[in-house]
């Protein structure tokens, strides 16, 4: 249920972003309009005049303040919320000039052409961030991957949505307004997740406490936010200086600050090794934070539209530049390990994607073009059942592709698991069983430590490990507190959610991370102590899975090796048994002779 809610979810934001994307590339050509002119943190006071601009032909200057309760809202919505109006649009309200009130109209002038192919590279840009985003959620869904993916849906609102809210009635207005405030505010969350977690998903040190301010922070930037649009459209003064500066100024720098600061940190506590794979994703990352904090300074203090056409452009090549490190890095040295179960995920992602796209293009063409008959609705119902029959079989032939073409090593890897689960059974010898249990996961999962410890007694011996020295823990006595989790449950186990007092474990990239109880009956026969990858990432649910598999063989092969010891143990035993009654009957036979 939580892999088809993802799916679903998922499917939903890519229709909402492909949706959002052909807007805005359809209406490239008809880019917004301004007024021409910036307004200070009080929100009254003209700050800057663009030379031959609506603003100044209207004899708006530097210095002259807004009567802002008299102030129209879309007047408002460009000076407080700096955002472009449409084409042809004016405003009559009055301003004081050096003491005196007066009434200006103020008439707005189109982008010129270079802002609208700047528009069309920041689409594009977009639409590179949403799908790597979309597509590590599905490949290896946590809370930083979708951290990642909160940040293109508010990025692919093109003009004509902003430009549509200012036209609409005040009610409806605001409600568009609001929404895509919480969708920066989620942005903002999204950006600190990532930049927190990123590569592991698990923030240490002062990462640790950028995620945990992520939440808090993304309510704080909603609150501002809605503030400030409920105040455009239904107060009579200006919000407070300090919240204006907030929205123009504080939350970007902010969130600059906290997501470099984040990402530093989780560089300076990876390891020497990892360091050059994680660079050219926090490179490029502080990049688009520079550029986005220098782009909002831009903007508030300046209506220049080649200037602001520039730093789209600028902003648009970081975000592609981002977009193409994350997904090298995850292809090429996998910065970010991507789990085996997304074939699956993306197979139900794909086919979801599909029938909509079918049926809505048969809607789009047969139903405009046979809008008098009945035919579109026949074609409709069999590409219905068409779809129905064949969905098992497009099913099962893009699940092995995908496994097979894009996911190859860890194909290969599950299915090596599966031949050790299957080999297993037929062994000769636990000191094989043992060895099984380590060497197989370490080689073709790539982990960084693996130990088996065999039950001995009461108490359970180290006979196999990678990754462990000497120095290590060698036995587990039968009061240890794994041991008894172990054998009351006989389910696997993860060992960041037990307690468990021991300082002779490895550490770093080696520290045991997951349990596997072998289990022989109802009894614990063994226990397999699994690390994560050598890169530091955790296991994901398919190696578990495998695992477990591996367990389950070992299980099989110490029962079995249990009963061909006993078999042996009862052929010695009626072979003893036979001499013992041929000595017997020897015995008798003499008494008997001595008798006579």
């Amino acid at each position: 249920m939580k892999r088809l809610a993802r799916v679903a979810l998922v499917t939903a934001l890519a229709l909402f972003e492909v949706l959002m994307l052909a807007l805005g590339l359809m209406a490239w050509n008809s880019p917004a309009a301004q007024f021409g002119w910036n307004v200070g943190t009080d929100g009254v006071t003209i700050t800057n005049v663009e030379p031959n601009s609506g603003a100044a032909e209207a004899g708006v200057a530097v210095g002259d303040r807004i009567v802002y309760e008299k102030m129209p809202i879309l007047g408002r919505i460009d000076a407080l919320l700096n955002e472009g109006v449409y084409p042809g649009a004016a405003i009559t309200f009055p301003i004081v000039h050096k003491g005196i009130e007066r009434v200006v109209t103020v008439e707005s002038k189109p982008f010129p052409n270079v802002a609208a192919a700047a528009l069309v590279a920041y689409e594009l840009a977009t639409f590179s961030i949403g799908f790597v985003g979309l597509a590590l959620v599905l490949l290896r869904p946590s809370r930083m991957t979708w951290g990642l993916a909160m940040v293109a849906p508010v990025l692919f609102i093109p003009e004509p949505v902003y430009l549509w809210a200012e036209r609409a009635p005040p009610a409806q207005g605001l409600t568009i307004h609001l929404a895509i405030s919480l969708a920066y505010a989620m942005q903002l969350t999204g950006l600190m997740l990532f930049a927190s977690r990123f590569p592991t998903d698990r923030p240490k040190g002062v990462a640790l406490v950028v995620d945990r301010l992520a939440v808090p922070c993304g309510a704080i930037a909603t609150a501002i936010y809605f503030y400030v649009n409920w105040a455009v459209y239904a107060a009579s003064a200006p919000p407070p200086h300090w919240m204006l500066w907030l929205q123009d100024y504080g939350t970007t720098i902010f969130l600059c600050i906290a997501t470099v600061i984040a990402l530093v940190s989780n560089y300076a506590v990876a390891a020497r090794a990892d360091r050059s794979r994680l660079m050219p994703v926090i490179v490029s990352f502080a990049l688009l934070m520079a550029t986005t904090l220098v782009q909002q300074f831009v903007t508030q203090v300046s209506s220049n539209a080649a200037v602001d056409a520039f730093w789209n452009l600028a902003v648009a090549a970081s975000v592609t530049l981002l977009a193409t490190a994350i997904a090298y890095g995850v292809v090429k040295h996998r910065v970010i390990d991507v789990s085996f179960i997304v074939s699956r995920t993306l197979v139900y992602t794909v086919l979801t994607v599909s029938v909509v796209a079918i049926f809505a293009l048969i809607e789009y063409l047969f139903g405009k073009l046979l809008e008098r008959s009945s035919l579109a609705t026949v074609i409709e119902i069999g590409a219905a059942v068409a779809i129905g029959v064949s969905l098992n079989y497009v099913h099962g032939w893009l699940d092995r592709s995908i496994d097979v073409v894009l996911f190859r090593r860890r194909h290969l890897a599950e299915k090596r698991m599966e031949r050790a689960s299957e080999t297993l059974p037929h062994a000769s010898s636990e000191s094989f069983v043992n060895e099984m249990l380590v060497a197989e996961p370490v080689d073709a999962l790539d982990l960084a430590s693996a130990a088996v410890f065999r039950c001995n007694g009461g108490a359970f011996r180290r006979e196999a490990a990678a990754g462990w020295s000497e120095a290590h823990a060698a036995e587990l006595d039968e009061n240890d507190h794994l041991v008894v989790r172990l054998r009351a449950e006989l389910q696997p186990l993860a060992l960041s959610g037990l307690r468990w007092p021991r300082l002779d474990l490895p550490n770093g990239v080696a520290q045991p991370l997951y349990a596997v109880p072998v289990a022989s009956g109802h009894r614990l026969a063994a226990i397999a102590l699994y690390g994560g990858h050598t890169g530091g990432e955790d296991l994901d649910p398919d190696e578990r899975r495998s695992l477990r598999g591996l367990a389950a063989g070992a299980a099989l092969a110490y029962d079995h090796l249990t009963a061909e010891a006993l078999h042996k143990t009862v052929a010695e035993l009626r072979g003893e048994n036979d001499a013992l009654r041929r000595s017997q009957d020897v015995l008798v036979e003499r008494v008997l002779k001595h008798l006579e």
